[in-house]
């Protein structure tokens, strides 16, 4: 590499190796702060720029017309890699931009090289190959950028209609679900349409998120909701055994079960003794 002073009209500059979302010119400029006298730009022998797309649009939204940069010889995969091992080291890269990176990156190497070379935290697949322009649409985007959609679920999506993606990723960019809860509530919500018949838009209304969003731990309570939808004599069983359970129960002393998805009417009670002696009296009156 060799340092140099360029006008910044003479970088070339394109999405060739820009994989940067959401763009955070700021954080060029702390690194700026951080690193003083540091070239922060990285082009190529064309005077293409390889690394510091974001500081770059720092510095033209300053009117700055010149710049420290590094001219690295460098072919385009490379360029790639080192644009992803010194961005994600100074300042870590998203979901979405991880896997920007890779569609682009892939034009060059097998998956096995780039799993060696680069952080990624996910394994590159048939299922992620097969899916992955789908994945990097527009409208997964943010989500995926903010940490408010994982990969799993990502890849789930695809399995749905573009009309039901769109009510599932309304859900899920008004609360946060962990993982398994986002494809839970997938696999519980496509299987109740499949036995109503009805499309997900008219099952999600039937929610009514704008009340179970303004409760406390809504996740827990929309979980619950779709749960209901599932399973709704399972869930009225529940219903009815809690509030049976709640006027028989002796806290710290008796315990009641019942017979799992409650397929049988028997009933387990649980009791707590201090001693022995306590429970052959106990047992005694049993007999």
């Amino acid at each position: 590499m060799r340092a140099l002073d360029l006008k910044l009209n003479d970088i070339r500059r394109d999405a060739a190796f820009d994989f940067s979302y959401p763009h955070c010119p700021q954080r060029c400029a702390e690194a700026e702060i951080k690193f003083p006298g540091l070239p922060l730009l990285i082009v190529d022998k064309t005077q293409q720029l390889v690394w510091g797309h974001d500081y770059f649009r720092f510095l033209m939204g300053r009117g700055r017309k010149n710049a420290a940069v590094l001219e690295a010889d460098v072919v385009p995969n490379e360029a790639l890699f080192l644009n992803f091992n010194l961005s994600n080291h100074l300042f870590g890269l998203n979901l979405y931009e991880k896997l920007l990176f890779v569609r682009k990156i892939s034009r060059y190497c097998p998956p096995a090289e780039i799993q060696r070379r680069v952080d990624l935290g996910f394994a590159l697949n048939d299922d992620l190959y097969q899916h992955l322009d789908g994945v990097l649409h527009i409208s997964l985007r943010q989500p995926l950028a903010t940490g408010l959609l994982s990969l799993k679920a990502a890849l789930r999506l695809m399995d749905f209609s573009v009309s039901d993606r769109r009510v599932l990723l309304k859900l899920f960019l008004q609360v946060k679900f962990s993982e398994s809860h986002q494809l839970l509530a997938m696999q519980l919500l496509e299987e109740t349409a499949f036995r109503e018949k009805k499309p997900l838009s008219g099952l999600m209304a039937t929610l009514l998120l704008t009340d179970l969003l303004d409760q406390e731990m809504p996740q827990q309570k929309i979980m619950a909701a779709i749960r209901r939808l599932r399973f709704p004599e399972l869930s009225r069983c529940e219903d009815e055994w809690r509030q049976w359970e709640k006027k028989r129960s002796v806290s710290g002393r008796v315990a009641l079960a019942h017979v799992p998805l409650f397929a049988k009417e028997e009933i387990q009670i649980f009791f707590t003794v201090k001693n022995r002696l306590e429970a052959d009296e106990l047992l005694k009156k049993l007999k």
